[in-house]
């Protein structure tokens, strides 16, 4: 249970669209917004006109065919004109009002953030050791999993599991696992760039969540840059992992474990408390 002073400062801090993170101001963001159930043409024009020319829209076999279309940004960094554009992407998709039944709204950093195996392979254990709290985080304001989830951004734990006792020799075998695909809800894309992607379990067009979930990812990736982990741990989590329904086990709320990860990760309490609302759903 959550304690007095939290609890009022969810009280007292009710979640707003913010003009700047805390996040550093040169880093680079990459966002990939997919939708359902509108006209590709009328978003496609509606993203240049009011938009900009520099975003693009594509087409995603893993949509319905013809009601279907993905939202690429160019290369976006913490400015307030940054966060501007996305408000307004935001405003103007909700008056759209696409689905998201098959969708995911994608985060992509620099892979040179964890240039070594041997960070990549502590992030994916980190990620999986946290991966129920970011899937309950990670659900949009429909609060549902998409219908797609197994195939498109399936958990990684027990994936993970099988290989905690590979040689330190094995590193680039594990993460071959998690490059250049799309079956997980993080993937390292080596191909033409050299990025970490997140795929949420549900897309949205909340641009107040979108800001969450790129604090939460970011400070999640710089956990491991700054070593602010404790690897026996978790080895021992992800070895003792033994739930078979994993999507009804994220489903069930677990505040302590949510404020750890807080208080891990965030140093600015603000972030803390944004992370909470989200997560709580209050």
């Amino acid at each position: 249970m959550l304690d007095r002073n939290i609890e009022n400062q969810l009280v007292n801090n009710p979640l707003q669209y913010r003009s700047i993170l805390t996040i550093p101001k040169n880093i680079r963001i990459g966002l990939e917004l997919e939708l359902e159930s509108i006209n590709p043409e009328k978003v496609y024009n509606l993203i240049r006109k009011q938009i900009g020319t520099h975003w693009l829209t594509k087409t995603d076999k893993s949509l319905i065919k013809g009601q279907s279309t993905e939202i690429v940004s160019p290369v976006l960094t913490n400015n307030k004109n940054c966060w501007e554009v996305l408000e307004k992407l935001g405003e103007l998709l909700e008056r759209i009002k696409p689905t998201f039944d098959n969708c995911s709204f994608q985060v992509n950093f620099d892979g040179s953030l964890l240039p070594t195996a041997e960070e990549r392979l502590i992030f994916l254990k980190l990620y999986a050791f946290y991966e129920d709290i970011i899937y309950r985080f990670s659900k949009g304001e429909n609060e549902h999993y998409r219908d797609s989830l197994d195939t498109y951004a399936s958990p990684i734990i027990l994936s993970l599991k099988d290989t905690l006792y590979f040689g330190e020799d094995d590193k680039d075998l594990i993460l071959e696992r998690f490059n250049n695909q799309k079956r997980y809800g993080i993937s390292f894309k080596t191909q033409k760039k050299d990025l970490i992607e997140f795929r949420t379990p549900n897309g949205t067009y909340n641009p107040i969540l979108w800001q969450n979930y790129i604090t939460l990812f970011y400070y999640l990736i710089m956990c491991v840059v700054n070593r602010k982990y404790n690897i026996q741990e978790l080895d021992s989590y992800i070895n003792s992992y033994s739930k078979l329904n994993i999507l009804e086990s994220y489903e069930l709320p677990r505040e302590e474990k949510a404020l750890k990860l807080s208080k891990q990760i965030f140093l600015n309490q603000n972030d803390r408390i944004y992370f909470l609302h989200q997560y709580l759903r209050k």
